[in-house]
């Protein structure tokens, strides 16, 4: 039971609108694509993002990540997205890695991609989504993070 009310309370924190998407795109404009199809620059920031995380440096993964976004702007929601993730650390133990689950093209200018991360006592959800600025290139618009991996189950 305290296991259980932990996970709910935790789900509780994560839902934060700033940074909250849809679990899925509408079928009629979203393409599924695989990792392979994912921009050459995207994958990048992620992987640095992701190893960043591995070796538990939180404020250099989301500084890089979130360069040139305006999401950088938001102090607030960046202060709540840093704890989220200072958070998950705690209670499901040590960031390992992350395995890609899934990824939409809206157009070829805007994409959500899904991640399962690897923590020593729990899978987490990263998603994440990009839109492709004709000055900046590909930014991040929006990240999530939560404890509700079996979506990737099916509903």
């Amino acid at each position: 039971m305290k296991i259980v009310y932990k996970v709910l309370i935790f789900s509780l924190f994560l839902s934060i609108n700033s940074f909250s998407q849809d679990t899925k795109l509408s079928k009629s404009t979203a393409e599924t694509i695989d990792e392979v199809s994912i921009p050459t620059e995207v994958k990048a920031k992620l992987n640095n993002f992701f190893n960043a995380l591995s070796n538990n440096e939180i404020d250099n993964a989301l500084d890089n990540l979130l360069l040139n976004s305006p999401l950088k702007e938001r102090k607030e929601d960046l202060s709540v997205l840093k704890e989220q993730t200072e958070r998950a650390i705690r209670i499901y133990g040590k960031f390992s890695g992350a395995k890609f689950v899934n990824g939409h093209f809206a157009s070829e200018v805007y994409l959500r991609l899904r991640y399962i991360g690897l923590y020593e006592k729990y899978p987490m959800r990263w998603i994440f989504t990009y839109y492709k600025s004709p000055k900046l290139g590909w930014i991040v618009t929006n990240i999530k993070l939560d404890d509700l991996t079996e979506f990737y189950l099916g509903e």
